[in-house]
Protein backbone atom coordinates (compact mmCIF):
# COMPACT_ATOMS: atom_id res chain seq x y z
CA UNK A 1 0.00 0.00 0.00
CA UNK A 2 0.91 3.56 -0.37
CA UNK A 3 2.11 5.34 2.91
CA UNK A 4 -0.61 6.32 4.39
CA UNK A 5 -0.07 9.91 4.27
CA UNK A 6 0.02 10.41 0.65
CA UNK A 7 -3.54 11.13 -1.01
CA UNK A 8 -5.23 8.72 -3.67
CA UNK A 9 -3.29 7.81 -6.16
CA UNK A 10 -4.33 9.09 -9.81
CA UNK A 11 -4.90 6.96 -12.35
CA UNK A 12 -1.77 6.90 -14.88
CA UNK A 13 0.58 4.22 -16.81
CA UNK A 14 1.20 2.21 -13.65
CA UNK A 15 -2.87 1.63 -12.60
CA UNK A 16 -2.78 -1.74 -11.58
CA UNK A 17 1.19 -2.40 -11.39
CA UNK A 18 2.67 -3.00 -7.82
CA UNK A 19 6.09 -1.99 -6.65
CA UNK A 20 8.17 -3.77 -3.57
CA UNK A 21 10.60 -1.37 -2.06
CA UNK A 22 12.90 -3.01 0.37
CA UNK A 23 15.16 -1.23 2.40
CA UNK A 24 16.40 -3.01 5.75
CA UNK A 25 17.74 -0.12 7.06
CA UNK A 26 14.50 1.46 7.30
CA UNK A 27 13.64 2.45 10.78
CA UNK A 28 13.71 6.38 11.45
CA UNK A 29 14.03 9.46 9.85
CA UNK A 30 17.91 9.59 10.30
CA UNK A 31 20.00 8.78 6.90
CA UNK A 32 18.71 9.41 3.83
CA UNK A 33 17.13 6.02 3.21
CA UNK A 34 13.46 6.86 4.41
CA UNK A 35 13.80 10.13 2.18
CA UNK A 36 15.16 8.27 -1.00
CA UNK A 37 12.36 5.57 -0.49
CA UNK A 38 9.98 7.95 -0.01
CA UNK A 39 10.79 9.97 -2.73
CA UNK A 40 10.77 6.46 -5.36
CA UNK A 41 7.29 5.55 -3.29
CA UNK A 42 5.91 8.73 -4.43
CA UNK A 43 6.81 9.05 -8.03
CA UNK A 44 5.42 5.44 -8.71
CA UNK A 45 2.25 6.14 -7.04
CA UNK A 46 1.42 9.40 -8.70
CA UNK A 47 1.92 7.02 -11.94
CA UNK A 48 -0.54 5.02 -10.65
CA UNK A 49 1.05 2.33 -9.20
CA UNK A 50 0.35 0.59 -5.49
CA UNK A 51 3.85 0.51 -3.31
CA UNK A 52 4.31 -1.78 -0.81
CA UNK A 53 7.92 -1.19 1.62
CA UNK A 54 9.93 -4.09 3.49
CA UNK A 55 11.99 -2.35 6.22
CA UNK A 56 13.61 -2.59 10.02
CA UNK A 57 11.57 -4.18 12.91
CA UNK A 58 12.40 -1.13 14.79
CA UNK A 59 10.88 0.88 12.61
CA UNK A 60 9.06 4.00 14.75
CA UNK A 61 5.47 4.37 15.07
CA UNK A 62 5.46 7.89 13.43
CA UNK A 63 7.55 6.06 10.11
CA UNK A 64 5.12 3.35 10.02
CA UNK A 65 1.92 5.71 9.78
CA UNK A 66 3.85 7.49 6.89
CA UNK A 67 5.49 5.16 5.40
CA UNK A 68 2.97 2.14 5.72
CA UNK A 69 6.30 -0.04 6.11
CA UNK A 70 6.11 -3.79 7.01
CA UNK A 71 8.89 -3.58 10.05
CA UNK A 72 10.48 -7.22 9.12
CA UNK A 73 14.05 -6.85 9.65
CA UNK A 74 15.65 -7.37 13.35
CA UNK A 75 19.29 -6.29 11.72
CA UNK A 76 20.45 -4.19 9.14
CA UNK A 77 23.76 -4.44 8.15
CA UNK A 78 24.57 -0.73 8.26
CA UNK A 79 24.09 -0.85 12.24
CA UNK A 80 27.88 -2.74 12.20
CA UNK A 81 26.31 -5.69 13.77
CA UNK A 82 29.26 -7.83 12.27
CA UNK A 83 31.71 -5.82 12.95
CA UNK A 84 32.13 -6.45 16.36
CA UNK A 85 31.93 -9.48 18.85
CA UNK A 86 33.19 -12.93 18.05
CA UNK A 87 35.90 -13.42 15.20
CA UNK A 88 33.71 -16.13 13.94
CA UNK A 89 30.55 -13.94 14.08
CA UNK A 90 32.31 -11.65 12.01
CA UNK A 91 33.79 -13.65 9.75
CA UNK A 92 30.13 -15.58 8.83
CA UNK A 93 27.87 -12.22 8.93
CA UNK A 94 28.33 -12.26 4.99
CA UNK A 95 26.56 -15.74 5.11
CA UNK A 96 24.17 -14.95 8.44
CA UNK A 97 22.87 -12.08 6.95
CA UNK A 98 22.09 -12.89 3.10
CA UNK A 99 20.66 -16.21 5.09
CA UNK A 100 18.42 -13.80 7.02
CA UNK A 101 17.60 -11.26 3.69
CA UNK A 102 16.55 -15.21 2.61
CA UNK A 103 14.30 -16.00 5.29
CA UNK A 104 12.81 -12.76 5.78
CA UNK A 105 11.86 -12.10 2.28
CA UNK A 106 10.76 -16.00 1.49
CA UNK A 107 7.85 -15.71 3.89
CA UNK A 108 7.20 -11.76 2.66
CA UNK A 109 6.45 -13.00 -1.11
CA UNK A 110 5.13 -15.79 0.08
CA UNK A 111 2.52 -13.66 1.58
CA UNK A 112 1.93 -10.79 -0.33
CA UNK A 113 2.91 -11.54 -3.80
CA UNK A 114 3.16 -11.06 -6.79
CA UNK A 115 4.50 -7.99 -7.70
CA UNK A 116 5.63 -6.15 -10.43
CA UNK A 117 8.87 -5.17 -10.23
CA UNK A 118 11.06 -5.55 -6.86
CA UNK A 119 13.27 -2.81 -5.76
CA UNK A 120 16.18 -3.05 -3.51
CA UNK A 121 18.33 -0.07 -3.19
CA UNK A 122 21.25 -0.69 -1.25
CA UNK A 123 22.73 -3.70 -2.58
CA UNK A 124 26.01 -4.98 -1.23
CA UNK A 125 26.96 -8.69 -0.72
CA UNK A 126 25.29 -9.45 2.31
CA UNK A 127 22.37 -9.35 0.00
CA UNK A 128 23.10 -10.43 -3.22
CA UNK A 129 23.65 -14.34 -2.93
CA UNK A 130 19.81 -14.29 -1.22
CA UNK A 131 18.56 -12.17 -3.64
CA UNK A 132 20.00 -14.71 -6.43
CA UNK A 133 18.38 -17.72 -4.71
CA UNK A 134 14.99 -15.79 -4.24
CA UNK A 135 15.48 -14.69 -8.42
CA UNK A 136 15.09 -18.60 -8.69
CA UNK A 137 12.72 -19.86 -6.48
CA UNK A 138 10.41 -16.63 -7.41
CA UNK A 139 10.32 -15.17 -9.84
CA UNK A 140 7.02 -14.26 -10.56
CA UNK A 141 6.50 -13.03 -7.33
CA UNK A 142 9.73 -10.58 -7.59
CA UNK A 143 8.86 -9.91 -11.13
CA UNK A 144 11.49 -7.15 -12.50
CA UNK A 145 14.00 -7.48 -10.34
CA UNK A 146 16.59 -4.21 -9.86
CA UNK A 147 19.65 -4.54 -7.48
CA UNK A 148 20.82 -1.10 -6.97
CA UNK A 149 24.77 -1.00 -5.75
CA UNK A 150 25.39 2.67 -4.18
CA UNK A 151 28.57 1.72 -1.99
CA UNK A 152 31.67 1.40 -3.76
CA UNK A 153 33.57 -2.08 -3.47
CA UNK A 154 36.81 -0.74 -4.05
CA UNK A 155 38.95 1.67 -2.73
CA UNK A 156 41.50 4.52 -4.68
CA UNK A 157 45.01 5.34 -3.63
CA UNK A 158 45.54 9.00 -3.75
CA UNK A 159 45.90 10.28 -7.64
CA UNK A 160 45.29 7.01 -8.33
CA UNK A 161 41.78 6.44 -10.68
CA UNK A 162 42.60 2.67 -10.55
CA UNK A 163 39.75 0.50 -7.73
CA UNK A 164 41.81 -1.68 -5.74
CA UNK A 165 39.09 -4.53 -4.39
CA UNK A 166 39.78 -6.48 -1.18
CA UNK A 167 38.85 -10.37 -0.81
CA UNK A 168 35.53 -9.63 0.57
CA UNK A 169 34.71 -8.15 -3.17
CA UNK A 170 35.08 -11.17 -4.77
CA UNK A 171 31.98 -12.73 -3.68
CA UNK A 172 30.47 -10.18 -4.65
CA UNK A 173 31.84 -10.37 -8.44
CA UNK A 174 30.84 -13.98 -8.55
CA UNK A 175 27.39 -13.01 -7.18
CA UNK A 176 26.66 -10.29 -9.91
CA UNK A 177 28.14 -12.46 -12.66
CA UNK A 178 25.67 -15.42 -11.71
CA UNK A 179 22.85 -12.93 -12.88
CA UNK A 180 24.24 -12.53 -16.21
CA UNK A 181 21.40 -14.34 -18.13
CA UNK A 182 18.62 -13.28 -16.11
CA UNK A 183 19.54 -9.46 -16.96
CA UNK A 184 20.28 -9.81 -20.45
CA UNK A 185 16.52 -11.11 -20.76
CA UNK A 186 15.69 -8.69 -18.35
CA UNK A 187 14.26 -10.38 -15.80
CA UNK A 188 16.98 -8.67 -13.14
CA UNK A 189 18.44 -5.16 -13.91
CA UNK A 190 21.55 -4.70 -12.20
CA UNK A 191 21.68 -0.61 -11.15
CA UNK A 192 23.88 1.90 -9.98
CA UNK A 193 23.82 5.53 -9.75
CA UNK A 194 27.31 7.17 -10.47
CA UNK A 195 28.78 6.40 -13.99
CA UNK A 196 32.47 6.01 -12.00
CA UNK A 197 30.74 3.54 -9.68
CA UNK A 198 29.29 1.80 -13.15
CA UNK A 199 32.83 1.69 -14.69
CA UNK A 200 34.21 0.15 -10.97
CA UNK A 201 31.34 -2.98 -11.33
CA UNK A 202 32.30 -3.45 -15.02
CA UNK A 203 35.64 -3.71 -13.82
CA UNK A 204 35.13 -6.09 -10.92
CA UNK A 205 32.28 -8.16 -12.65
CA UNK A 206 32.11 -7.68 -16.17
CA UNK A 207 28.46 -6.19 -16.08
CA UNK A 208 28.28 -2.91 -16.62
CA UNK A 209 25.24 -1.33 -14.68
CA UNK A 210 22.31 0.90 -15.70
CA UNK A 211 23.14 4.15 -14.13
CA UNK A 212 20.05 6.01 -12.82
CA UNK A 213 19.13 9.34 -11.71
CA UNK A 214 18.43 10.44 -8.43
CA UNK A 215 14.81 10.13 -7.53
CA UNK A 216 14.93 13.05 -4.62
CA UNK A 217 16.17 15.96 -5.72
CA UNK A 218 15.70 19.26 -3.64
CA UNK A 219 11.80 20.63 -2.06
CA UNK A 220 10.11 23.32 -3.38
CA UNK A 221 11.40 26.15 -1.24
CA UNK A 222 9.89 25.69 2.48
CA UNK A 223 9.64 27.92 5.36
CA UNK A 224 13.29 28.71 7.69
CA UNK A 225 13.34 26.06 9.94
CA UNK A 226 12.58 26.94 13.82
CA UNK A 227 15.25 28.58 16.03
CA UNK A 228 15.02 25.35 18.00
CA UNK A 229 16.87 23.60 14.62
CA UNK A 230 19.46 26.04 13.81
CA UNK A 231 19.38 29.75 14.59
CA UNK A 232 18.66 32.40 13.00
CA UNK A 233 17.47 31.46 10.23
CA UNK A 234 18.50 32.74 7.23
CA UNK A 235 15.31 33.00 5.21
CA UNK A 236 12.97 34.99 5.80
CA UNK A 237 9.61 36.29 3.35
CA UNK A 238 10.48 37.02 0.23
CA UNK A 239 14.18 35.63 0.04
CA UNK A 240 17.53 35.62 2.22
CA UNK A 241 17.72 37.67 4.69
CA UNK A 242 20.87 40.05 4.05
CA UNK A 243 22.13 40.89 7.30
CA UNK A 244 22.08 37.06 8.39
CA UNK A 245 25.35 35.65 8.54
CA UNK A 246 26.05 32.62 5.90
CA UNK A 247 24.80 29.36 7.00
CA UNK A 248 27.59 27.03 5.82
CA UNK A 249 25.99 23.29 6.03
CA UNK A 250 27.68 19.45 6.22
CA UNK A 251 23.67 17.47 5.67
CA UNK A 252 23.52 14.01 6.13
CA UNK A 253 24.26 11.48 9.04
CA UNK A 254 28.26 12.57 9.70
CA UNK A 255 31.09 9.84 8.98
CA UNK A 256 34.24 9.42 9.38
CA UNK A 257 34.65 8.72 5.82
CA UNK A 258 32.96 12.07 5.17
CA UNK A 259 35.51 14.03 6.25
CA UNK A 260 34.25 14.88 9.00
CA UNK A 261 37.81 15.89 10.89
CA UNK A 262 38.74 17.73 8.04
CA UNK A 263 35.14 19.88 8.26
CA UNK A 264 35.38 20.37 12.08
CA UNK A 265 39.28 21.14 11.76
CA UNK A 266 38.18 23.93 8.96
CA UNK A 267 35.50 25.64 10.90
CA UNK A 268 37.98 26.45 14.00
CA UNK A 269 40.70 27.89 11.15
CA UNK A 270 37.52 29.65 9.76
CA UNK A 271 36.43 31.00 13.49
CA UNK A 272 40.07 31.75 14.59
CA UNK A 273 40.36 34.28 11.87
CA UNK A 274 38.19 37.52 12.87
CA UNK A 275 39.14 38.97 8.80
CA UNK A 276 36.69 35.84 7.57
CA UNK A 277 33.21 37.07 6.79
CA UNK A 278 30.33 36.10 9.63
CA UNK A 279 29.13 32.87 8.86
CA UNK A 280 27.10 29.71 11.11
CA UNK A 281 27.91 26.32 10.51
CA UNK A 282 25.66 23.49 11.14
CA UNK A 283 26.43 20.11 10.89
CA UNK A 284 24.03 16.81 11.11
CA UNK A 285 25.36 14.02 14.16
CA UNK A 286 22.57 12.47 15.02
CA UNK A 287 24.05 8.98 16.05
CA UNK A 288 27.89 8.22 17.84
CA UNK A 289 30.33 7.66 15.21
CA UNK A 290 33.97 6.02 14.81
CA UNK A 291 37.36 7.27 13.18
CA UNK A 292 39.41 5.22 10.99
CA UNK A 293 40.66 2.83 13.64
CA UNK A 294 37.25 2.25 15.27
CA UNK A 295 37.65 4.12 18.26
CA UNK A 296 35.22 6.88 18.94
CA UNK A 297 34.93 10.43 17.68
CA UNK A 298 32.75 13.45 19.15
CA UNK A 299 31.70 16.66 18.32
CA UNK A 300 34.26 19.08 18.85
CA UNK A 301 33.23 20.54 22.44
CA UNK A 302 35.41 23.72 21.38
CA UNK A 303 32.87 24.31 18.00
CA UNK A 304 30.37 23.48 19.87
CA UNK A 305 31.08 26.21 22.87
CA UNK A 306 31.78 28.92 20.15
CA UNK A 307 28.00 29.58 19.89
CA UNK A 308 28.64 29.65 15.85
CA UNK A 309 28.50 26.11 15.38
CA UNK A 310 24.96 23.71 15.95
CA UNK A 311 25.75 20.25 15.61
CA UNK A 312 21.95 18.64 15.15
CA UNK A 313 22.20 15.42 16.86
CA UNK A 314 18.24 14.68 17.15
CA UNK A 315 16.61 12.96 13.52
CA UNK A 316 14.94 15.33 11.80
CA UNK A 317 11.43 14.75 10.12
CA UNK A 318 11.00 15.26 6.37
CA UNK A 319 9.78 19.04 6.79
CA UNK A 320 12.64 19.65 9.13
CA UNK A 321 15.39 18.73 6.94
CA UNK A 322 13.53 20.25 3.92
CA UNK A 323 13.43 23.73 5.95
CA UNK A 324 17.43 23.10 6.74
CA UNK A 325 17.62 22.56 2.85
CA UNK A 326 16.29 25.59 1.90
CA UNK A 327 18.04 27.91 4.71
CA UNK A 328 21.53 26.42 3.63
CA UNK A 329 23.55 29.36 2.00
CA UNK A 330 26.31 26.87 1.26
CA UNK A 331 27.18 23.13 0.97
CA UNK A 332 30.14 21.68 2.67
CA UNK A 333 31.33 18.23 1.70
CA UNK A 334 35.03 17.23 2.39
CA UNK A 335 34.14 13.64 1.66
CA UNK A 336 37.42 11.18 1.84
CA UNK A 337 38.78 10.60 -1.77
CA UNK A 338 39.37 7.06 -1.00
CA UNK A 339 35.24 6.23 -0.31
CA UNK A 340 33.90 8.68 -2.87
CA UNK A 341 35.76 8.65 -5.70
CA UNK A 342 32.86 6.84 -7.76
CA UNK A 343 30.20 7.13 -4.46
CA UNK A 344 28.27 10.11 -5.75
CA UNK A 345 26.03 12.37 -2.49
CA UNK A 346 22.61 12.61 -2.24
CA UNK A 347 23.35 15.51 -0.50
CA UNK A 348 24.89 17.32 -3.79
CA UNK A 349 22.28 16.61 -5.67
CA UNK A 350 20.04 18.21 -3.26
CA UNK A 351 22.44 21.00 -3.21
CA UNK A 352 22.75 22.00 -6.67
CA UNK A 353 19.04 21.32 -7.67
CA UNK A 354 18.28 23.82 -4.89
CA UNK A 355 20.55 26.29 -6.36
CA UNK A 356 23.06 25.79 -3.49
CA UNK A 357 26.92 26.13 -3.93
CA UNK A 358 28.85 23.35 -2.90
CA UNK A 359 32.34 23.40 -1.68
CA UNK A 360 33.11 19.30 -2.47
CA UNK A 361 36.31 17.29 -2.64
CA UNK A 362 38.77 17.55 -5.67
CA UNK A 363 38.49 14.25 -8.51
CA UNK A 364 35.09 12.63 -6.85
CA UNK A 365 32.05 12.27 -8.40
CA UNK A 366 30.97 15.12 -6.43
CA UNK A 367 33.31 17.74 -7.82
CA UNK A 368 32.11 16.47 -11.10
CA UNK A 369 28.44 16.90 -10.44
CA UNK A 370 29.12 20.55 -9.08
CA UNK A 371 31.16 21.15 -12.65
CA UNK A 372 28.61 19.61 -14.81
CA UNK A 373 25.19 21.14 -12.82
CA UNK A 374 26.29 23.58 -10.15
CA UNK A 375 28.19 26.05 -8.88
CA UNK A 376 31.08 25.78 -6.01
CA UNK A 377 34.66 25.04 -4.95
CA UNK A 378 36.77 21.81 -4.66
CA UNK A 379 39.43 21.63 -2.62
CA UNK A 380 42.51 18.42 -2.29
CA UNK A 381 41.44 15.41 -0.01
CA UNK A 382 42.16 15.83 3.92
CA UNK A 383 43.57 19.57 3.32
CA UNK A 384 41.45 21.55 5.96
CA UNK A 385 43.52 24.60 5.63
CA UNK A 386 42.16 24.36 2.06
CA UNK A 387 38.56 24.23 2.74
CA UNK A 388 38.75 26.72 4.98
CA UNK A 389 39.97 29.04 2.50
CA UNK A 390 37.39 28.13 -0.30
CA UNK A 391 34.59 28.87 2.60
CA UNK A 392 35.72 32.07 3.13
CA UNK A 393 36.61 32.62 -0.63
CA UNK A 394 33.19 31.91 -1.61
CA UNK A 395 31.60 34.03 1.72
CA UNK A 396 33.53 36.93 0.46
CA UNK A 397 32.01 36.68 -3.30
CA UNK A 398 28.65 35.10 -2.39
CA UNK A 399 26.26 36.56 -4.68
CA UNK A 400 28.00 35.69 -7.86
CA UNK A 401 28.37 31.83 -6.40
CA UNK A 402 24.53 31.50 -5.11
CA UNK A 403 23.46 33.64 -8.74
CA UNK A 404 25.71 30.63 -10.63
CA UNK A 405 24.10 27.83 -8.74
CA UNK A 406 20.82 29.11 -8.89
CA UNK A 407 21.42 29.36 -13.03
CA UNK A 408 22.91 25.74 -12.89
CA UNK A 409 19.68 24.60 -11.03
CA UNK A 410 17.08 24.22 -14.46
CA UNK A 411 19.92 22.17 -15.59
CA UNK A 412 20.28 19.87 -12.62
CA UNK A 413 16.92 19.16 -12.00
CA UNK A 414 16.79 17.97 -15.88
CA UNK A 415 19.79 15.96 -14.95
CA UNK A 416 17.58 14.03 -12.23
CA UNK A 417 14.66 13.64 -13.60
CA UNK A 418 12.21 11.44 -11.31
CA UNK A 419 10.23 10.20 -14.96
CA UNK A 420 13.50 9.12 -16.02
CA UNK A 421 14.29 7.46 -12.88
CA UNK A 422 10.93 5.65 -13.31
CA UNK A 423 11.43 4.72 -16.72
CA UNK A 424 14.32 2.94 -15.62
CA UNK A 425 13.29 1.51 -12.88
CA UNK A 426 10.00 0.12 -14.33
CA UNK A 427 11.29 -0.63 -17.97
CA UNK A 428 8.50 1.18 -19.74
CA UNK A 429 7.27 4.90 -20.64
CA UNK A 430 5.54 6.23 -17.44
CA UNK A 431 3.03 9.14 -17.46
Amino acid sequence: MPPASMPDAPIGSLAGKRLLIVEEALKDFVGHWYEYVKAVAELSTAAGAEVEVVGHTGASETLRSKSGVHPLFPRTLWDGDYRHGFAVWRKLGLVRHNWLVFGTMRRFLRAHGPFDVTFVPTVVGHHIWAWRVLSLLYPRRIGRLVLLIRNNAATYAPGSTVPTFNRAAILLKWGLRSFARDIEAGRVVFATDSARLADEYRQLAGQTPVVFPSPRVAPPAVAAPPAAIVPPATIVEGGRDPSAPLLFACLGPARFEKGIDVLQQAIALYLANPANPAARFAIQWPRPIEDANGAPYPPDGGLAASGRVDFLDQPLDSAQYDALLASTDCMVLPYRRSSYFARISGVAVEAVTGGIPVISTSDTWTADLVAKSGAGLAVDDGDALGLAAAMAALARDYPRWRSEAEAARAGAQAAHSGGEFLEKLWGQPVS
